[in-house]
């Protein structure tokens, strides 16, 4: 049996931590940033990080999948490719800075763009010994580190949008984040695991072929995540596109912020057991299961209490992004159904798969966003809606097929977290409508996290007591 519980820990506390610093930042320069400031941060955003994925190159996949197979001379020969590849993305991004202003009409994106891509040729330093790190499950020192980096990055995010500096204030924050995180990283890594002097070329094709995959897999799932922003910038404008990103950051929070828990825990468990079918299918559905626990009556809720939670906690100014919230809530659910797909795939060898998935999507995405993109934001966050629930289906397929998962026992796992988010939607949605007791606002979204939240547990506890002691157990650190 997969044992993942006090790995998971660390790493649930680090995200917790991390997650409640990027609330308190988006609450905080949604303040003082305008829908315009926002949108032109997505921007520069979004492109940094793709151009934090193409600096990747796939190559720390390698490290996960092979354990200890890996010669220090190979591990030289991935980090040379790494700080290589990080200074030639950052020439780039900075040479290619005016264009991409040109091209979104967004004069003050070359700046900001330069001033972000400074990260980029410090990631390398210590993006190895990262993936080294979870290899290994040493989650309580990637959990120190990440905790200080993400206080470091909000501290500097909110002072600037204090001095009013606008879109440069979520640029900062994110470039300061990175900086620290991967210089102390580097600092760990360099004594815990030595580099040769050499090179070992010799054996690496295989190696850098999987890497290659793994790279173009996740250029693509980084363009088919982003693919909204890109069109959305281009073609409505950064007003636009700022109230939409808001909307896409509130409504799909929580899996973004528990996937990197599962998916860091699964791909290194998952890699270890590859060649047992029966332990990686136990083990599927134990993520699968835990996925949807954390983040299911999140999303749930978020649908029904959006126009309480844009007036109490970003203000009237953000209204527009009440419709788009409720939509791509939908968004995240097929976000979370797929969480531990990819890291199977990998650990099985087939990043060739997950390459072909992603592009699909990608494709499909693409194609209806130019479709509906002219009818406004309501339209590319329904159509996305539908799409990722069909791309959701689509991938529980294909693990179907790959490890033989028995869809019964799937549903079987689900079934009490479906039933107990269905009390919780209706106990939450009695306190949003109520009428006969006159609440303010803020006291009504409260009583209905309270009340909606009691009720899920509840439920949980009295229907599959399982769950909540594995919960617990994660909470507590304890073995399963």
């Amino acid at each position: 049996m997969i044992s993942a519980v006090s790995p998971i820990r660390w790493t649930f506390l680090s995200a917790i931590i991390s997650a409640s610093a990027m609330a308190v930042q988006l609450v905080v320069v949604s303040r003082f940033l305008s829908a315009s400031q926002l949108g032109i941060a997505a921007i520069a955003m979004m492109i940094l990080g793709f151009a934090s994925v193409i600096a990747d190159f796939g190559v720390n996949k390698v490290l996960i999948k092979e354990q200890d197979d890996l010669a220090p001379g190979f591990r030289t020969l991935l980090y040379s490719i790494e700080l290589g590849l990080g200074f030639i993305v950052w020439i780039l991004v900075w040479m290619s800075s005016p264009a991409l202003a040109h091209y979104y009409a967004a004069p003050e994106l070359a700046s900001l763009l330069r001033h972000g891509s400074i990260a980029l040729l410090i990631t390398p330093i210590g993006h190895q010994f990262y993936f080294l790190i979870s290899r290994d499950l040493l989650f309580r020192k990637l959990a120190i580190i990440e905790i200080v980096s993400s206080i470091a990055g909000l501290a500097i995010a909110i002072f600037a949008a204090i001095l009013n500096e606008g879109a440069y204030a979520i640029v900062w924050g994110w470039a300061g984040n990175i900086l620290v995180r991967y210089l102390l990283i580097a600092f760990v890594g360099w004594r815990q695991y030595p580099l040769a002097r050499r090179w070992k070329v010799q054996g690496s094709l295989p190696h850098l072929k999987f890497g290659f995959y793994a790279t173009v897999e996740n250029i693509i799932s980084y363009v088919s995540t982003n693919i909204d922003y890109l069109i959305v910038g281009y073609f409505l404008g950064p007003e636009q596109l700022g109230y939409y990103a808001l909307a896409y950051q509130v409504a799909t929070f929580a899996p973004q912020k528990i996937a990197p828990i599962l998916t860091r825990v699964a791909f290194p468990m998952f890699a270890k057991q590859q060649a047992d079918a029966s332990v990686l299918r136990a083990g599927y559905l134990n993520f699968s299961q835990l996925a949807i626990v954390l983040t299911l009556p999140l999303l749930a809720g978020l649908l029904i209490t959006a126009s309480l939670l844009v007036q109490v906690v970003f203000g009237t100014a953000w209204d527009q992004s009440i419709p788009l919230i409720q939509l791509l809530t939908i968004v995240g659910i097929g976000k979370m159904v797929i969480i531990p797909v990819v890291p199977l795939l990998l650990a099985k060898g087939r990043a060739d798969l997950a390459f072909a998935s992603g592009l699909l999507f990608t494709l499909v995405t693409f194609i209806v966003f130019l479709f509906v993109v002219g009818t406004g934001l309501k339209a590319v966050a329904g159509s996305f809606a539908v799409i990722s629930c069909c791309y959701a289906v689509y991938m529980l397929a294909l693990v179907r097929w790959l490890i033989k998962l028995d869809l019964p026992s799937y549903f079987l796992s689900i079934k009490a977290p479906f039933v107990a988010t269905f009390w919780m939607s209706i106990a939450a949605y009695l306190m949003v409508a109520q009428t006969m007791i006159s609440i303010a606002s803020a006291g009504r979204l409260l009583a209905a996290v309270l009340i909606g939240g009691i009720a899920y547990a509840v439920y949980i506890v009295i229907a599959d007591r399982r769950i909540a002691l594995n919960i617990q157990n994660l909470l507590r650190g304890r073995s399963d």
